[in-house]
């Protein structure tokens, strides 16, 4: 049996933003995101050797597969030593090759079982927590107008895209779940987002992917095999998603402690600072949207519920510092 083949049988525990390394047939495992990454294969090595003066330093390309839930796989193809991108995205996260050894030499063949290559799965971040847009832009078949806003905090979505034509005005609406995803725009975009289609009329259909890209003053929209460039009339942001934090029964941060999960809720104690700092916490229960705050610096927003752990956005002004106050007592 080839080393890759019994490479194949063997199975690495990896970290989310974590570089690990991988030799051919190998997987990696990130369990905390049910996410599989296999060094599938060495497309080509042509960088140039260590021992040798070479015009053009060359480049290398790997493919990797990539898992998700269970789903796919996926399968892309990484390179470094050139202008492409050593990283690509899947949804909101992305892989990205860091290194491949051994480094070529002259008077040394290297053969596929002998290679290693060094990733990092990350998770994508969005600059703002909410959108609102509105766009126009003239289209070959005629002129299109979008109205669209996402909340990353609530998950949620929506986008009514207006096609005028020498038929008339047609409209589709989509509701959609909106995560974070890689700019693929430019430099200049700064809000960028997949949608999972939940609900649609219209020529957009339910369970379709959308792509949503805010570049400069133009958005960017992939939509059912159709691609629009618009001239953005009008944009509104608000907020930064914070770090996630992921709690269980019986864990608190900050202002909450988490006494209970059930299936779609989650209920505990929230402790205030302001206006008036209290050492007992005040029963609260939360839905995947919900916020609980101290009053001032510090809000944990519910994103979504596990089996046995609720995830929250965590977000810190400290713009807004708590007055020096006391501490309410029996």
């Amino acid at each position: 049996m080839s080393a890759a083949l019994a490479h194949a049988q063997e199975s690495v525990s990896a970290e989310l933003g974590v570089p690990f390394e991988l030799k051919l047939g190998q997987q990696a495992l990130i369990d905390s995101e049910d996410i599989a990454v296999s060094f599938a294969d060495v497309v080509g090595d042509s960088r140039c050797p260590s021992d040798v003066v070479c015009i053009w330093q060359g480049q290398a390309t790997i493919s990797v597969s990539v898992k998700v839930d269970g789903a796919g796989p996926r399968e892309f193809m990484l390179t470094i030593g050139a202008d492409e991108s050593p990283s690509s995205a899947f949804g909101q996260y992305s892989v990205k090759l860091l290194g491949l050894e051994p480094y070529p030499q002259s008077s040394v063949q290297t053969e596929p079982d002998d290679y290693v290559a060094a990733l990092v799965v990350s998770k994508v971040s969005a600059n703002s927590a909410g959108v609102f847009v509105r766009a126009f832009g003239a289209q070959v078949s005629g002129s299109v107008a979008i109205i669209s806003g996402w909340n990353l905090e609530r998950g949620k979505g929506t986008l009514v895209m207006l096609h005028r034509d020498e038929a008339g005005i047609r409209m589709s609406v989509a509701r959609f779940t909106p995560a974070a995803v890689l700019c693929t725009s430019g430099p200049e975009a700064r809000e960028c987002i997949d949608g999972q289609v939940a609900q649609a009329t219209g020529a957009i259909r339910q369970g379709d992917t959308i792509h949503l890209e805010v570049s400069g003053n133009t958005l960017f929209l992939a939509a059912s095999g159709s691609d629009y460039t618009l001239e953005i009339k009008r944009i509104r942001t608000s907020g930064q998603p914070g770090p996630t934090v992921e709690l269980g029964e019986g864990q608190r941060e900050g202002p909450l402690l988490v006494q209970e999960i059930g299936r779609d809720y989650v209920s505990g104690l929230n402790f205030l600072e302001y206006p008036v700092a209290v050492s007992e916490g005040m029963p609260i229960t939360l839905h995947v949207g919900d916020k609980a705050t101290n009053g001032c610096t510090v809000t944990l927003t519910l994103l979504e519920i596990r089996e046995d752990t609720a995830v929250f956005s965590k977000v810190v002004d400290n713009d807004r510092p708590c007055p020096i106050c006391w501490h309410k007592t029996q």
